[in-house]
């Protein structure tokens, strides 16, 4: 498995040709590619709820567009965008590829009613420089941009996250105005790594850990940062009509700002967790969050939708391996004899065994069972818990209640 990371560094080059000349070039290149689509039609189904978990289910005809691949169209295109270009060759390359990634991101929004019929354009100016064009040497890099008349150098020995990745392999660049950004990639073997367990609820991601116990991620920072921002932005909404431009731009910077917190919350998130379980697979249910708006109430399901449980995975997927089981009954099957578990205040019963837990204890132990390829159907006691005297489960308070440290880099453990 392949680990990259990225990181950002200020530059003081002098780049506004380069970036204009390539968003040109990189501009021609959607173009040739947008007028040489297909457009076909389709009947694509749709559903909206009609309430109690059922659906009215329509269809309807779309076209859809499908952009041409072949080497030879390729290569008329590379030949194409060569002409006149005054700087490296490899720089048509790079715009090529990025084209064809802005246009699959652009078809796969259209398809999901996002976006409308409309060829995207290139507003933000940028340059993204494959390592063919690139010469590595320790912490020094050389960028060409016109072979045997100009480069650009860089050194990070100095920046703060060189100690992460001085052996790394240094990937492509992108630069742009007044920064540039580094990807450093690695392979990693994880095959004989731990799996812990997590259970993911609106409030906390309850981690079980073979040799460590039960440990509650706090989350509750989090969706006071969302709520606090959504209250914001609603009090906003009501008032638009009064004066539409103002409450606009500040509805703008109320979103941004919204996003930004989260985005700076699951980032920190992301590398205390990869950081507190450094060899671990981490095992997630996969959840499917618009199964779970039906029949919940307004209050919970606006709690729901500010829940980022994909996007913890995604931020993490970019550290540690991740496995996903089936999330169908692991907060109310017991781990012990396979029951059905009966729900009272938080705590779950059993009345064919008499076990009783915490409901997110059991949750997180059963994802970690299902991890292990362990069907949740009553196995030996002795085989569940193989730290505990006669493998049994017993009620338990979380070992410790973990909170994401928003101005360091680990973890703060409070006794429960």
């Amino acid at each position: 498995m392949k680990i990259v990371l990225a990181y950002k560094m200020t530059h003081d080059w002098s780049v506004q040709e380069l970036l204009t000349e390539y968003q040109k070039l990189l501009q021609r290149a959607i173009d040739k590619i947008w007028e040489n689509a297909t457009w076909k039609e389709k009947k694509v189904k749709h559903r909206y709820s009609i309430g109690n978990g059922k659906y009215k289910y329509y269809e309807t005809t779309r076209l859809i567009p499908y952009f041409p691949k072949s080497n030879e169209f390729r290569r008329g295109l590379r030949n194409e965008l060569l002409e006149d270009w005054p700087l490296a060759k490899h720089y048509v390359d790079s715009a090529i590829k990025t084209a064809y990634s802005i246009l699959e991101s652009w078809r796969q929004n259209y398809l999901r009613g996002r976006r409308k019929r409309k060829k995207p354009v290139v507003k933000r100016k940028f340059v993204r420089v494959k390592t063919t064009l690139m010469k590595v040497e320790g912490s020094k890099i050389r960028v060409t941009v016109k072979p045997r008349e100009e480069y650009l150098e860089l050194d990070y020995s100095n920046e703060w996250f060189y100690e992460r990745i001085k052996d790394w392999k240094v990937g492509e660049l992108i630069i742009r105005e007044k920064d540039v950004y580094l990807t450093f990639s690695r392979e990693v073997e994880f095959s004989e790594r731990i799996r812990i367990g997590i259970d993911s609820n609106l409030m906390s991601l309850d981690v079980y850990h073979p040799e460590q116990g039960w440990i509650k991620v706090d989350l509750s920072e989090l969706h006071r940062i969302a709520e606090t921002y959504d209250g914001i932005i609603d009090k906003l909404k009501s008032i638009q009509k009064k004066a539409p431009k103002r409450i606009g731009m500040l509805l703008k910077k109320y979103h941004t700002r919204r996003r930004n917190r989260i985005e700076d919350y699951l980032n920190k998130l992301a590398v205390q967790l990869s950081m507190e379980f450094p060899d671990a697979v981490f095992v997630f249910e996969d959840l499917n969050k618009f199964n779970m708006f039906n029949g919940n109430g307004r209050k919970f399901n606006r709690k729901l939708s500010r829940s980022t449980w994909s996007k913890i995975v995604q931020k993490l997927s970019y550290r540690v391996p991740i496995e996903f089981v089936n999330p169908a009954h692991t907060s109310s099957t017991c781990p012990r004899c396979g029951s059905r578990l009966e729900s009272r205040n938080g705590l779950v019963e059993c009345s064919n065994c008499g076990f009783n837990a915490d409901r997110q204890f059991v949750g997180a132990f059963n994802v970690f069972v299902r991890g292990l390829r362990v069907a949740l159907s009553g196995g030996e006691a002795g085989d569940l818990l193989p730290d505990e005297p006669g493998g049994e489960l017993r009620l338990m308070s979380p070992k410790s209640v973990v909170r994401v440290d928003l101005n360091g880099r680990m973890f703060i453990h409070i006794s429960p």
